[in-house]
């Protein structure tokens, strides 16, 4: 940054920097938020698919296809252990850029919270009527660092799981909403500062379904443990009301 004096107006991100308000709009790493210039962060990388990452997030980002491998065996094992088992078989994983990324997506809100993983999959029609369904493989962004490969890898192969168990026709909020959940609940069995501010992200994120979706979904967990909180949602395709959650079972 430019490191002149600061005045009586500045800034102060998660990570205690402070700056001055004519920084504003500089380039953030899509990581960590950090803004990027050498006295922060070392400088960064904007890759060819337009994604800036920072040279601290840089030292351990995740580009390469083994390494991917290896990183999702471990989280479908962290998902397994709160009862979402998921073989590699049924989800193989690829490293992919931005371009691909946006083209493999469904949706059209990815404009304010860039899409970093896709559980893709493939849907046969016949004469206009679906007539299978089939999962292809979990396609994530290259170069995050680690713990944030992490987050998006078992997002993803949540929303694999209910794709495999037939959670067909879940509001977008409610599928969302318990894919962000898994994060979370992972994230807070870690004890780092990446994890604290990936989950104050989370908790802050003003995003209708991706935000509201994750608060609604850490509500009705208060109110149901897991495995019956996922039974209810096949059920019913919605999350339980107070009400409903007593009189369920």
């Amino acid at each position: 940054m430019c490191r002149n004096p600061l005045t009586q107006q500045y800034f102060v991100d998660f990570w205690g920097n402070k700056f001055c308000n004519t920084h504003e709009g500089y380039t953030q790493c899509a990581s960590c938020s950090r803004i990027v210039c050498k006295h922060l962060t070392d400088g960064g990388i904007q890759y060819p698919d337009g994604v800036t990452i920072c040279n601290l997030c840089n030292l351990n980002g995740v580009s390469t296809q083994e390494r991917a491998e290896r990183l999702v065996t471990e989280m479908r094992q962290s998902l397994a252990s709160v009862g979402l088992k998921l073989s590699a078989a049924q989800t193989p994983i690829q490293l992919c850029g931005r371009d691909e990324l946006n083209e493999a997506s469904q949706h059209n809100f990815h404009e304010n919270r860039p899409i970093l993983g896709m559980a893709r999959s493939v849907t046969t029609y016949q004469r206009g009527r679906p007539i299978a369904r089939q999962f292809d493989r979990i396609l994530i962004q290259i170069h995050l660092p680690e713990e944030h490969f992490r987050t998006v890898a078992i997002h993803e192969l949540t929303h694999a799981w209910f794709f495999y168990h037939q959670y067909q026709g879940l509001p977008l909020e409610v599928e969302e909403g318990m894919c962000v959940l898994m994060e979370y609940i992972w994230l807070k069995s870690q004890k780092t500062k990446d994890a604290q501010y990936r989950m104050e992200v989370i908790e802050e994120s003003p995003d209708p379904v991706y935000g509201d979706g994750f608060r609604a979904a850490r509500e009705a967990l208060r109110r149901m443990p897991l495995n019956v909180l996922l039974e209810y949602l096949l059920e019913k395709k919605a999350f339980p009301t107070r009400l409903s959650a007593f009189f369920y079972h």
